[in-house]
C-alpha cells in the first residue's frame, strides 16, 4: 500500500492500486514465503549475543540503511498474533521494494531476554521502534528507553501509554465512541444504555462517554457494568431493562384492573396480557462495549427475551461486532457499529490467505499499514523525521485514513457499518 500527503494523488493512486491489486496477489501467490535480498535481511537475535560487542557491519558501512527494531511475540501464548503480523509486515515490505529498510527483530514472547534486545537495539543505533502489542510489554519497553530519542510506534490501542516519542497505532476506544455518538445523535437518539465490562477499562469508556455529554447536553447515558468473572448474563439483561420492577408493576396493574371489572378495565386487561412488563424503557439505544465476540453474541442473545425488542430500540456497537458470524444473529439486524474499513480489509485478507494459506489476525492489517507508510517515507525521506510522520493532511492504508499527532495519539476517524441481512453496508 502506498501513502501520499497530497489529498488528490491519494485518491488516484488509491484507485488505481485497486485496480492493480489482482496482478500483485498473482505474483506474490506463487512463493511460498516471501523471501529478501541482503539489505531487506530479518535479522533476528541470537540469545547467546553480547549487544555490547555485537554490531552490524551494514551501519558502517552504508548510512542509507533505515533500521528498524521489530518488536512481537513470536513465542508463548500470543506466537501466532505475532506471526501473522510478522507475515503483514513482511508483505507490506515486499509490495514497497523498498531495499535500504532492514529489520531487526525482537521476540517479546522471550520475557526475560526483553532488556537484552532492547539493549541490542539501542547499540545498533536503530532509527525507529516498531511494536509491541501488549500494554504491559509497552511500559516496560517505554520505561527502558526513557532517556533515548528512538520513536516508537506500537500496535497497542491503549491511548493512555502514549506520549510524545511513542505513538498508539491502535483503533482507540476513544475515536469509535466519538464516531458513535456522534452519528447516534445526528439521528435523533438521545437517550443511551451503555453495557461495560466492570474493570478500568469500562471506567475508561464511562469517563469518555460524560466527555461527550458535557458537551451534547441533550444526551444522557446510564451505564451496566457486568462482572468480568462469570457474569449473569440473563441477570445483566433484567437489569438493562429494569425488568423486575417493571414486570412487578405490570403484575400490580393486572391486579387492579381485574378487581375493577369495568369495561374499560377489561380492554385495557386485554391488551396487557400480551406484554411481559409495564411502562417504556427509559434509553432509546443500547450500546454493548464488550471484551469479547463471545461476550457480545450473549448479550444480543438474551436482552430481547427480557423485553429490550431490537426493533424498538437500537443495538450498537464497537469494532470488536465486525465479525460475519453476527450476520445469522436475528436480533442484530438494523444495528450498527464503529470500525475500521471492513471492506478493504477484506481484500487483504484474503490475499494474505492466498500466500501464507492462514487467515491473518485482527491486529495483522495493522502492521500491513504501518510497515507500507515507513518503507514508502523512507524511500521518499531516508530519514523519517517527526515533522514528516506529523503531516497535518495524515495518511491513506488499508484500515482509511490516519495522523499522527505530537502528544503520541494516531488519529483515526472509523467508519459507521449498518447490520443488514447478509452484509455490513457503510453508512457515514
Amino acid at each position: 500500500m502506498f501513502y501520499f500527503r497530497d489529498k488528490f494523488i491519494v485518491l488516484v493512486i488509491l484507485c488505481l492500486s485497486l485496480l492493480l491489486y489482482g496482478c500483485e496477489t498473482t505474483q506474490l501467490a506463487s512463493k511460498k514465503t516471501l523471501t529478501y535480498n541482503q539489505t531487506q535481511l530479518l535479522e533476528t537475535i541470537e540469545k547467546d549475543e553480547d549487544p555490547n560487542t555485537q554490531k552490524n557491519n551494514l551501519i558502517d558501512k552504508d548510512d542509507k540503511i533505515f533500521r528498524v527494531g521489530l518488536l512481537l511475540p513470536l513465542s508463548g501464548e500470543f506466537y501466532q498474533i505475532g506471526k501473522s503480523l510478522l507475515d503483514s509486515a513482511q508483505l507490506a515490505l515486499e509490495k514497497t521494494s523498498n531495499k535500504n529498510l532492514k529489520f531487526y527483530i525482537v521476540d517479546t514472547g522471550e520475557e526475560n531476554q526483553l532488556y537484552k534486545n532492547l539493549s541490542y537495539l539501542i547499540s545498533n543505533d536503530v532509527d525507529l521502534i516498531i511494536g509491541p502489542i501488549f500494554t504491559k510489554t509497552v511500559l516496560k519497553v517505554k520505561e527502558y528507553l526513557n532517556d533515548q530519542s528512538i520513536p516508537i510506534i506500537t500496535f497497542s490501542n491503549n491511548s493512555e501509554v502514549s506520549d510524545r516519542n511513542l505513538y498508539v497505532f491502535g483503533l482507540t476506544i476513544e475515536d469509535e465512541l466519538s464516531s458513535i455518538y456522534k452519528y447516534s445523535i445526528d439521528r435523533g437518539i438521545n437517550k443511551y444504555a451503555v453495557i461495560v465490562p466492570d474493570n478500568k477499562y469500562g471506567n475508561k469508556v464511562k469517563n469518555e462517554v460524560n466527555k461527550f455529554h458535557n458537551i451534547n447536553n441533550n444526551s444522557s447515558s446510564q451505564f451496566i457494568f457486568y462482572p468480568t468473572k462469570d457474569p449473569d448474563y440473563y441477570k445483566i439483561a433484567r437489569e438493562v431493562s429494569n425488568y423486575d420492577e417493571r414486570k412487578l408493576d405490570l403484575d400490580n396493574r393486572v391486579k387492579l384492573l381485574e378487581e375493577l371489572q369495568s369495561e374499560s378495565s377489561l380492554k385495557e386487561l386485554k391488551l396487557l396480557r400480551n406484554k411481559d412488563t409495564l411502562g417504556e424503557l427509559d434509553f432509546e439505544a443500547v450500546i454493548i462495549i464488550a471484551r469479547s465476540f463471545s461476550e457480545l453474541t450473549n448479550f444480543v442473545s438474551i436482552l430481547p427475551y427480557y423485553d429490550v425488542d431490537p426493533k424498538k430500540v437500537k443495538f450498537i456497537g464497537n469494532s470488536i461486532w465486525g465479525k460475519e458470524l453476527i450476520l445469522k444473529e436475528p436480533s442484530m439486524k438494523n444495528s450498527y457499529f464503529s470500525s475500521l474499513d471492513l471492506n478493504a480489509r477484506k481484500k487483504f485478507e484474503e490475499e494474505y490467505k492466498t500466500i501464507y494459506k492462514d487467515n491473518p489476525h485482527s491486529l495483522a492489517a495493522l502492521a500491513y499499514d504501518l510497515v507500507g507508510l515507513i518503507s514508502s517515507l523512507n524511500i521518499e525521506h531516508k530519514k523519517i523525521t517527526k515533522e514528516i510522520l506529523h503531516s497535518d493532511l495524515g495518511y491513506m492504508g488499508i484500515n482509511g485514513w490516519f495522523r499522527f499527532d505530537e502528544s503520541g495519539r494516531v488519529e483515526r476517524r472509523p467508519l459507521i457499518f449498518h447490520v443488514d441481512s447478509d452484509k455490513f453496508v457503510i453508512k457515514n
